[in-house]
Parts: structure tokens; sequence; C-alpha cells
């Protein structure tokens, strides 16, 4: 079994409310949980504690990168974009006779990119069953959300902001193509629909924490799939591609609570592909999980890291995703 499929909360989360926004942040110790049709606006309140956050932080910013490769394209094309009429940039009209488009990424990955948080999910196990016994039931239907989604906090809003700070002279669009559960098979196969269809300048491709060993197969396995991906947006399209590691991720040994075993998680033989991929096929790596290992040796807790105690990451750890992606465009 995948570590996806219950991301449980921890007590920390309990009763923590936004009084600023008047925004509740739903905790998994609610006896009511909200149905989508109560359409919530849930932001996450989870925060590292201090000290860790500002160490965790600074480690991200004293990180040296060290990719094989940079999105030079995609960097002349934010340099030169000004979002304005060719008249005024003298830059031309494309080959097709129109406008420049203004530069555009698209973000491939799972529920780390699509901006999931903290869990919703009772930690009680009776309630637990019970709220799995509804899902299956009302299959199709909407059902209660397992998790708090806040796109807005996600480290692909972040990094692009950041992209506007640093090129203040152009717009650049992201389209988050992150799924909640998804594993790279089915990415490869929706690379067409949610990636190619765009015409971007710039992938990210980030899609490891949920591959299951036992139905999957190996890391290599995963690097033959991820190499094959690469090779088909190298094809079909002229972006630039970074490969993310992920963040760190942590069995979930509340499971057991249903009678499940914990599972260990074996990312770490599936960053190394993600490194040798990206050497071999000569394109961008944003090495993440280096900032999350050194973070480990330097004692911080991932636990505390994490806003599902799991595999999420805190506000912070969206930063830190940010900060390394950010690396790749240092002069």
């Amino acid at each position: 079994m995948a570590q996806l499929m219950v991301c449980f909360p921890s007590a920390r989360t309990k009763g923590c409310r936004k009084q600023s926004t008047g925004v509740t942040c739903l905790s998994g110790e609610s006896d009511k949980l909200p149905t989508g049709g109560e359409k919530k606006h849930m932001k996450t309140c989870y925060r590292i504690p201090a000290p860790y956050a500002e160490q965790f932080l600074k480690l991200a910013d004293d990180y040296v990168c060290d990719s094989p490769a940079r999105p030079e394209r995609f960097i002349q094309k934010m340099k030169n974009n000004r979002g304005a009429v060719s008249a005024i940039t003298q830059a031309g009209l494309d080959e097709n006779g129109l406008e420049r488009k203004n530069p555009v990424i698209v973000a491939l990955g799972d529920s780390v990119t699509a901006g999931h948080f903290e869990s919703l999910l009772p930690r009680d196990p009776e309630k637990l069953r019970a709220w799995f016994s509804d899902m299956t039931k009302n299959s199709g239907q909407e059902i209660p959300p397992g998790e708090i989604t806040d796109a807005r906090e996600s480290y692909v809003e972040k990094f692009r902001l950041a992209l506007i700070d640093k090129y203040a002279q152009t717009s650049v669009s992201i389209l988050n193509a992150g799924i909640a559960g998804d594993v790279l098979p089915m990415m490869l196969k929706r690379a067409k629909r949610d990636v190619v269809s765009h015409d971007p300048d710039l992938v990210l491709i980030n899609g490891s924490l949920n591959w299951d060993d036992k139905t999957m197969g190996d890391a290599e396995t995963y690097k033959t799939l991820l190499k094959t991906l690469v090779r088909q947006l190298k094809r079909e399209t002229e972006a630039d591609i970074i490969l993310l590691t992920p963040n760190g991720d942590l069995s979930n040994d509340m499971l057991e609570s249903l009678g499940i075993p914990a599972v260990i998680p074996t990312t770490p033989v599936r960053c190394e592909a993600i490194r040798a991929v990206a050497r071999e096929e000569h394109v961008c790596l944003a090495d993440v999980r280096a900032v999350w290992d050194l973070a480990a040796k330097a004692g911080i807790p991932w636990k505390l890291l994490l806003a599902n105690a799991v595999n999420h990451p805190s506000v912070e750890g969206h930063e830190v995703y940010a900060k390394v992606l950010m690396k790749l465009f240092e002069e």
C-alpha cells in the first residue's frame, strides 16, 4: 500500500484557527467533517516550531546547487519577454504571425504539487473506518475532504512569485498539474493532455512519493519510466525540464489502527534514480531532498517539518522547494 492512502494529523492541529482571516482550520479531531457541499475555505495552519523553521530555511539558503544543467532557454525567455506587442518590444511576431506568448510553466506532480497539507481524517479508528465506508458507498459523489488543500501556499505558487520578483518585466503563468495520490505511471499517461498540449516553456516533474514497490516495481523501473517521460517531453516540446527530488517522508504508523502494517518509505532509492536521470538526460535537477537530508543531520526532526506528520511539507517546506528551484536561476 502506498503512503498516500491515510495521512493522519497530529494533535498539534486541533482547534487551530486563523482569527485574522476568519477562517477555521479544521482538524481530524472533529466529530463532524465538512462535506464538499459546505464549501469551507480551508487554509493550512501548521507552522514549524522555532527554532527549527529558521534553521531549515537557512539550510535551503546555503544549499549549493548541483544540477547538471540550467534552464537556459527559459531564462532567456524570462529576460527578453516584456508581455507587450512587438510594435513596442521590437521582438517581432512568432512563427505563426502572432504576438509572442508569455512564458508558461507546467508543474506535474502529486498532492505536494497540488498544495495538500494537514489531514482532516478522524484519528479514532472506528470513525476512520466509517469515513472510508462512506467514501466507498458514495463513489462518484461529493465526499468529505480528507485533507486541507491550500494551493496558495504550495511551492508552485511560491516559485511563480519568486520568478516575478526576479524578472519583473514579464508575466509568467504556471499550470498546476498536481493530482493528489497520483503516481509516475499515470503522470506519463496524462503527459500529452496536461503538459504537451499547453506548449510549455518549462516543466517541473515531482512524482516519487506515492510509489509502491510491491505493485509498481523497483527503483530501476521508476527510473525507466521517468526517463521515458523526459524523452517524450524533449521530443514533443521545446521546454526546459526540471526534475525535483521530493521532500522527506515518514512511515504512517497510524495505519496500524486499521490493521494495515505501516509502510517504510523507499523514497531514497528513487531520489538516486531522479539524480541519475538528470545527469544522463542532461536536464535540470532541483535536489530538494538534499536539504531535508541536511536538516536530519542537523538534528531537525522531520516529523516537525511535515504538516500531516507523514509526507506533506509545511508552508516552510514549500518555501524550501521554491528556494531550491530558484538556485537554478542564480547568475
